[in-house]
Formats: C-alpha cells, sequence, structure tokens
C-alpha cells in the first residue's frame, strides 16, 4: 500500500470526523438555539412565559458552551439573568404571577448576591430556578467542549492538509477515495444512530451522556426550569441540526470526490494515451535504423 493510500484513508477518517464536529457546532449557533427553544419552550407548565425561557435558553446556552475568563463571574451573570426573570415573571399582574408562591418571592427579597438568590429560589423548587446540581451540569458540559474543541479543530485542519496535499500531488484516485469514503463512514454511522433514537431516544440520549458524564448527575424533574427550556423536543431538535448539517455538508464533500475521481480517470487516459505515443514513436526510431 501507498503512502498515497494511506493518506488517502487517514483522510477519509478525519473528514468524517470533522463533518461530525460541523454538525455539533451548527448546534451550538445562539440562532440554533433561538430558533428551537422558540418552537417548543411553550412556558405552559412553567412559571416562566415563554418569551422568558427562550431568553434564558440563550442565556445558559452561552455559558454552557462559551469560554469563561472568569468561573465565577460567569456562573454570577447566569443567576443575574434567572432572578431578573424570576422577579418580571413574579411581579403583581404579570401573566405568571400566579404560578409564584409566597416562599419563592420570599427567597427573592433576600439581599445578596444574584447567586444567593438564585440558590434560595432553587431551594423552594427546581421550577423556579437552577439549583446546584444543574448549573454543575452546565459547567461540566462547558469545561468538555472547551476542553475539546481545540482537538476537535486541529482534525478538521488535518482533513483540509490532507486533501490539499493530495491535490497537489494530483493523486486524484486518493483524492476522490477520502471526499466519497468520509462521508460514506459517516452515513453508516448516522444509520446506526438513527435507528436506535427512532427505536427508542431515550435511551440513545442515556447513553450519550453516560459516555462524558457521571451517572445521576445529568438527570433532572420533568418541571425544573432547565428542563422547561430544553424539553425532549428540543434536543430531537438539536439531533436533526446535527443530521443535516452534517450530510449536508458530507454530500458537498461526495459531489467533490465525484469531481476528483472524473479527474483521475481523465488523467489515467492523458497516461495511457502518451505511453501510446511514446511507444508508437519508438517504433518509428528503430524502423528508420534498420533502413
Amino acid at each position: 500500500m501507498g503512502s498515497n493510500s494511506i493518506l488517502a484513508g487517514i483522510g477519509a477518517t478525519v473528514l468524517a470526523v470533522t463533518l461530525l464536529v460541523c454538525g455539533f457546532a451548527a448546534c451550538c449557533l445562539p440562532a440554533t438555539t433561538a430558533a428551537l427553544a422558540g418552537a417548543v419552550s411553550t412556558g405552559e407548565a412553567s412559571p416562566y412565559t415563554h418569551e422568558q425561557l427562550v431568553e434564558l435558553a440563550g442565556v445558559t446556552r452561552a455559558f454552557t458552551v462559551e469560554p469563561h475568563q472568569n468561573a465565577a463571574a460567569a456562573v454570577e451573570e447566569l443567576a443575574a439573568a434567572v432572578v431578573e426573570a424570576a422577579r418580571e415573571a413574579s411581579a403583581e399582574g404579570a401573566l405568571k404571577a400566579g404560578e409564584w408562591t409566597d416562599a419563592a418571592r420570599t427567597a427573592l427579597g433576600e439581599r445578596g448576591t444574584a447567586l444567593a438568590a438564585m440558590d434560595a429560589l432553587a431551594k423552594v423548587s427546581d421550577r423556579y430556578a437552577l439549583d446546584g446540581a444543574a448549573v454543575s451540569h452546565l459547567e461540566d458540559c462547558n469545561a468538555l467542549i472547551v476542553g475539546v474543541s481545540s482537538w476537535l479543530g486541529m482534525i478538521g485542519v488535518a482533513a483540509l492538509i490532507i486533501a490539499v496535499l493530495l491535490g497537489v500531488r494530483k493523486q486524484f484516485a486518493a483524492l476522490a477515495f477520502m471526499l466519497r469514503m468520509g462521508p460514506a463512514l459517516l452515513l453508516a454511522l448516522l444509520a446506526v444512530l438513527g435507528l436506535w433514537g427512532v427505536v427508542d431516544f431515550n435511551g440513545l440520549f442515556a447513553a450519550f451522556h453516560s459516555l462524558f458524564f457521571v451517572d445521576g448527575t445529568w438527570t433532572f424533574g420533568a418541571d425544573s426550569l432547565l428542563i422547561s427550556m430544553y424539553p425532549l423536543d428540543f434536543w430531537m431538535g438539536m439531533g436533526a441540526v446535527w443530521l443535516a448539517t452534517a450530510v449536508g455538508l458530507g454530500l458537498l464533500c461526495f459531489a467533490g470526490g465525484c469531481v476528483a475521481a472524473w479527474r483521475a480517470q481523465v488523467q489515467a487516459r492523458e497516461l495511457q494515451e502518451a505511453a501510446a505515443a511514446a511507444a508508437r514513436s519508438s517504433k518509428k526510431g528503430k524502423k528508420g535504423k534498420r533502413r
């Protein structure tokens, strides 16, 4: 097996991973969270309105996926957003005022930092605020996402470098293999995961979380604020965005692979024609000498 074939095999693998990462990156965009939360975070069973849940979902997304220069300040900022929304929702005459108990209002009235107020509110019920377990899980997610982002970025760069290298070398057959096999590997993985999701989405969701988090640290009450912001339909939507982005980019790569395969055929034909011309020229030279 030649070096170009090895490069193509490695390139196909890292390309498949890169496509998967691109799908995840699309899920992390603010617009994705806003659109999905706006569609599924209804607020029917929550002490917050639909609009407040969508806004809080955006703030929580930023806390979860963006790097923190100061972890304590980031938590305080998240708590401030929750407490502000709580005060608006519990105010006299507010649409959701009837969902707030006297104990919840008393907790909001306590002096101290926003985090202290959110903790006091969460002790009344996690319907009203993010409790310590929810914040800890979000911090775990942030550490995981920020920690692996640079490594995943390097995988994408590696895929680009290999593709460029094969192109510069005019190894179009190897490039075609990489650009077509990468999406094929991705499609095979997504087919397995998709079938699993259709049969048992909860099981897939649990298995995915179990890979990265300790059991018991990522399950929350159905009426908790965290689940009100991000219900099951939200995550199913995220899965659809992930799938559509990865497959869409994969199809573009596959199309590029088809172009490279055509170029490889043209290259092979040109080499054959050049060899045939050289052979004819050689035969004429030999005849000339005999004369």
